[in-house]
């Protein structure tokens, strides 16, 4: 019965040997940049487009997306979520071929502001945020993912 112990600290200890280091090579971890994104204004107007729907009005907002990248990077896809409080909402997606048509090149070198002008459907009682699920690409095709809010007035 003391042999189990004896096995189980002879494989703690193998499992804690690092064959790499004894052939003098090193692995060494970079932190990746961090990617900030903020909604400027960072209370959000909103307006209601038209009130026709049976379903409820439809809603437009306008803001710009700004996001701060080091590592130069593309804008790939950006998610809105316009949110009503009951976490249900309506949703648009801008794919990176929407993006480049609205914006010319995605591209963000240190930073860059996008513009939006979102129209959201019927459905929605009055929106209270607005969630931006934004996707960007790096120079070896690695995406990155961040995600912004902020507040209707």
């Amino acid at each position: 019965m003391k042999v189990i112990p004896l096995v189980v600290a002879a494989l703690a200890v193998a499992a804690c040997d690092d064959p790499i280091s004894r052939r003098g090579t090193t692995i060494a971890f970079a932190p990746t940049a961090a990617i900030v994104a903020q909604f400027s204004p960072q209370v959000l107007p909103f307006a209601v487009v038209t009130s026709s729907c049976a379903a409820g009005p439809v809603f437009t907002t306008g803001f710009s997306l700004v996001i701060f990248q080091e590592q130069p990077s593309f804008l790939d896809q950006v998610t809105l979520h316009l949110l009503d409080g009951t976490n249900l909402g309506t949703s648009i997606t801008f794919p990176r071929s929407q993006l480049t048509g609205m914006f010319g090149s995605t591209l963000v070198a240190g930073s860059r502001a996008f513009s939006f002008q979102p129209q959201f459907a019927c459905g929605l009682r009055h929106p209270r945020s607005l969630v931006a699920d934004v996707v960007l690409l790096d120079a070896d095709g690695n995406s990155r993912n961040v995600s912004v809010s902020a507040a209707f007035q």
